[in-house]
């Protein structure tokens, strides 16, 4: 099992240590550099991955956040069907099983968060 990368991606959370457990535990990112941005009021962990930067951003008030992902996050994998099948062992929440369309072989699963995680390789 291999993720290949993405360029650089930021996700919002409102549990830093529940998505540094499945980002850098779970996922294997590596941690590169965390520290308190006091401009953003927030916690923020640089995560790598590959050749790809990981950015988690956990604001002091997360009460007032109506979307805590922002967005989905593409990952390239070398064999979409073994890291499925890793990640449903280990728990993680299936939105699609693997599926080929177009070229591309996909599955989405959901982050701790919430956050639509997909993990793609092209055919």
């Amino acid at each position: 099992m291999r993720f290949l990368g993405v360029h650089h991606v930021a996700l919002v959370t409102k549990n830093m240590e529940e998505s540094l457990r499945f980002y850098r535990d779970l996922l294997g990112c590596s941690l590169l550099e965390r520290f308190f941005d006091e401009g953003e009021r927030a916690d923020i962990a640089f995560l790598s991955l590959g050749n790809t930067l990981l950015e988690l951003l956990a604001p002091e008030n997360p009460e007032g956040l109506t979307n805590p992902s922002g967005f989905h996050l593409a990952l390239w994998v070398d064999d979409v069907t073994s890291v499925f099948e890793f990640l449903k062992t280990q728990g993680v929440p299936v939105l699609l099983p693997p599926t080929e369309s177009h070229g591309f072989h996909y599955a989405y699963f959901s982050g701790p968060m919430g956050e639509v995680v997909e993990i793609v390789k092209r055919q």
